[in-house]
């Protein structure tokens, strides 16, 4: 009885169960989603655009077409979520997009020129009149527009002196948007000068700056450019200028240059050196082989007439002749001190001179001359020879680079107490038999002026050798010294004259050591701290180095 008890229970259970199965059924209404036209949310919303990789797509947008069936697609940008004003991307068959970081990029410096980070662009897709939902990226630009001059106009102009000639003469300001980002990014600007209206076909370096704006120009540094351009001393002439700025991407080595317009303007220059070049010199054994090397100059004196220079003479003879040529020349028949055409040999011996000629009445001198260094801090006051001064004719004075001790000097002549010259009152003036010269170790170029009695010792980091298996191997000897130019005395210029280089390489070294040292990596020219070696054939070269713009510093080969 109990077994069919339960069968009962569980039809009846069964039956429920079915009821309530049908009930429920005809309760839900089951739905398919609608069709969209969607963009799919980028998985990257904040894009940087690299310069150095323009072709690079900068984002891929993709999206989902369940409603227009299209088989075209327009992707537009706005810099606001309403689309207020639209810039299109570009177009697309497929149910995808890609544009490029040098597109996009420009893209949006065309309606956004002052922002290079967030920079927020919203993009959507349409197809005829329908339109997706719209997605947000930020992105961080790179500028495009050159830098523009700012403060300073075509046509200003500019005297300049030699009495102003450390001073100011005039600030070049220019705008560039990206100093007001925060991109991180190092901006280094060039100003650049040319000849008017060559279009820059040679570039005059006049100064650089890092993340600046600005740059101050002493009377001389734009004097040099003007000099530079063409412009002759003591006249008016216009100078080009322009502003170049390069942004280099430190993983690839990448560079991007923006060059602004042109300024244009009008320069007065001033003489830097001096001309006191004559036709005259000193020919002879005991000078330079009867003419087998240039003559020894003679240089202009503040005397019409006279004529004064400063050599160094070996046992022999000489004469004085004018174009290192004999059509004109003077002796002395006599030996009595006066001066002859066609005359007699003059008998000299060997010592440093100042040779005087006189053409005023004829007559000539010749008396032992040099000019040098002595002191604890140079040679022990004597033990060895002074360090003798040379005469720079571009200004008058007599100069030398030359390493000192920390100590005291004099300047003597001769190498002789005689006659000599010490700071009384350290004032910068030398007095005959004044007080020591207190000075402290390091390389400097000094320079006395026996007109007016003044002196300056000025401290440099480097003077500069070649080193290399076409000179010395290598330093087995002492490097081939470079002399300074002092006919560019506002440039920091060396010169190594008539150097005999073998078959080989070589280097460009300071202070006869490795520790700062140029090669030329690329063969350009152009000087790179620890660069490659330089080739050479076998010959007599003259070489300059210039330094004046220390970071593009510069070797040249004749």
């Amino acid at each position: 009885m109990k077994l069919y008890t339960n069968r009962i229970l569980l039809l009846f259970l069964s039956f429920a169960l079915l009821l309530g199965a049908c009930e429920t059924e005809e309760s839900i209404e089951i739905t398919s989603p609608d069709p969209a036209f969607v963009l799919q949310e980028p998985g990257i919303s904040s894009i940087f655009l690299n310069f150095s990789l323009p072709n690079n797509p900068a984002f891929t947008l993709t999206w989902v077409d369940e409603v227009t069936g299209s088989s075209s697609y327009d992707i537009e940008m706005s810099t606001d979520d309403s689309f207020s004003s639209v810039v299109n991307l570009g177009t697309s068959t497929t149910n995808s997009f890609s544009i490029s970081v040098q597109d996009l990029n420009d893209a949006i410096t065309s309606v956004v020129s002052d922002n290079f980070q967030d920079v927020a662009i919203y993009v959507r897709v349409n197809a005829g009149s329908t339109t997706s939902n719209s997605v947000l990226y930020l992105v961080t630009t790179y500028p495009v527009d050159a830098p523009s001059f700012d403060g300073i106009s075509n046509g200003d102009a500019f005297v300049l002196s030699l009495a102003n000639n450390d001073q100011v003469a005039v600030t070049i300001q220019w705008e560039d948007a990206i100093l007001q980002s925060s991109l991180g990014v190092d901006v280094t600007y060039y100003l650049e000068a040319g000849t008017t209206g060559s279009d820059f076909a040679t570039v005059i370096d006049v100064a650089n700056v890092v993340n600046q704006n600005s740059i101050a120009l002493t009377n001389a540094q734009l004097n040099a450019a003007a000099l530079s351009s063409g412009i002759a001393p003591d006249t008016a002439g216009d100078l080009d200028l322009r502003v170049r700025s390069v942004i280099t991407d430190s993983n690839t080595g990448a560079v991007l240059e923006r060059t602004s317009a042109t300024l244009t303007i009008n320069v007065t220059t001033y003489l830097t050196v001096l001309d006191l070049s004559t036709t005259w010199g000193i020919v002879g054994s005991a000078a330079n082989n009867w003419g087998a090397t240039p003559d020894l100059p003679f240089w202009q004196t503040d005397t019409n007439g006279v004529l004064a220079a400063y050599v160094t003479l070996t046992d022999g003879e000489i004469k004085f002749r004018e174009n290192n040529n004999w059509a004109v020349n003077y002796g002395d028949t006599g030996a009595d001190g006066t001066i002859e055409q066609n005359g007699d040999n003059i008998a000299v011996t060997a010592g440093s001179y100042k040779v005087t000629l006189n053409f005023n009445d004829n007559t000539y001198t010749i008396e032992p001359f040099s000019l040098g260094i002595v002191g604890s801090a140079y040679n022990n006051w004597g033990a060895t020879p002074d360090f003798m001064l040379e005469y720079d004719q571009y200004s008058d004075v007599f100069r030398g680079i030359v390493t000192l001790l920390d100590g005291e000097m004099k300047f003597r002549m001769n190498n002789d107490w005689a006659v000599n010259y010490g700071d009384t009152g350290a004032d910068g003036t030398i007095e005959q038999n004044g007080d020591n010269i207190n000075v402290t170790a390091g390389i400097y170029i000094v320079t006395v002026d026996l007109n007016d009695n003044e002196y300056t010792l000025q401290p440099i980091d480097y003077v500069w050798g070649l080193v290399g298996s076409a000179f010395n191997n290598w330093g087995a000897t002492p490097d081939a010294s470079f002399t300074r130019d002092w006919s560019r005395p506002f440039d920091d210029i060396w010169i190594l004259r008539d150097v005999t280089l073998l078959d080989g390489e070589y280097k460009i070294r300071a202070n006869n050591d490795w520790a700062v040292n140029y090669g030329d990596t690329g063969a350009d020219g152009t000087l790179e701290l620890n660069g490659n070696n330089i080739v050479s054939m076998a010959g007599t070269y003259t070489i300059t180095l210039d330094f004046s713009n220390p970071s593009v510093p510069t070797i040249t080969v004749d």
